[in-house]
C-alpha cells in the first residue's frame, strides 16, 4: 500500500447564512477563489463545496474571464442532477484554481447553463483537500486541510 499523502494544518472558515423562503436560515460552505489560464487571472468569487458534485463546475463567464472565449471548444459532456430529466452541457478546459495560498491544475467544466458561478465538486477539489464538515458547534463551519501527495 503506498504512503499517505502529507496532510497541511487544517483552516476554518464560517458557513454563509442564505434565507430560505420559510423564513429559516441554510447555512452553506462558500469559499473564495480565484482561477486562472496562463498568465489571466479572475477576480476572487464565491463557490459552494459540493461533495455530490463529479467535478467542478464553473459558469462561462468565468471561462471567458481567463480568456475562453468559445467554451464549445473543450470537451464535450453532458451532465445531470438529482432531477432526472435536468441535463446540462459541458465543455472541459485546464485551467489553475487558487484556494487561498494553495495553487494547482485542474480540468474545469464550464456551462453557461450553470444557474451559480461555481461548484466545487470531488474531481479537483475534493481529491486535493480534505474537507470537513461541523454544523454542530457554536459557531458552525467547515475545515479545509490540503493534501500534498508524495511522488
Amino acid at each position: 500500500m503506498a504512503a499517505p499523502g502529507l496532510v497541511s494544518c487544517p483552516l476554518k472558515y464560517p458557513y454563509k447564512q442564505s434565507p430560505l423562503p420559510n423564513g429559516e436560515v441554510d447555512r452553506v460552505p462558500i469559499l473564495s477563489i480565484q482561477v486562472a489560464r496562463g498568465s489571466v487571472l479572475t477576480s476572487p468569487f464565491e463557490a459552494i463545496i459540493d461533495s455530490g458534485s463529479s467535478d467542478c463546475l464553473f459558469h462561462g463567464d468565468i471561462a471567458r474571464a481567463v480568456g475562453i472565449t468559445d467554451i464549445t471548444s473543450g470537451i464535450h459532456s453532458v451532465t445531470g442532477g438529482v432531477v432526472g430529466e435536468a441535463q446540462m452541457d459541458l465543455y472541459a478546459h485546464d485551467i489553475r484554481l487558487l484556494v487561498g495560498s494553495d495553487n494547482f491544475k485542474i480540468t474545469g467544466q464550464f456551462s453557461d447553463q450553470l444557474p451559480i458561478g461555481c461548484l466545487l465538486g470531488r474531481r479537483g477539489f475534493f481529491d486535493k483537500f480534505i474537507v470537513t464538515f461541523d454544523p454542530t458547534e457554536p459557531n458552525p463551519g467547515f475545515e479545509l486541510a490540503r493534501i500534498h501527495k508524495k511522488k
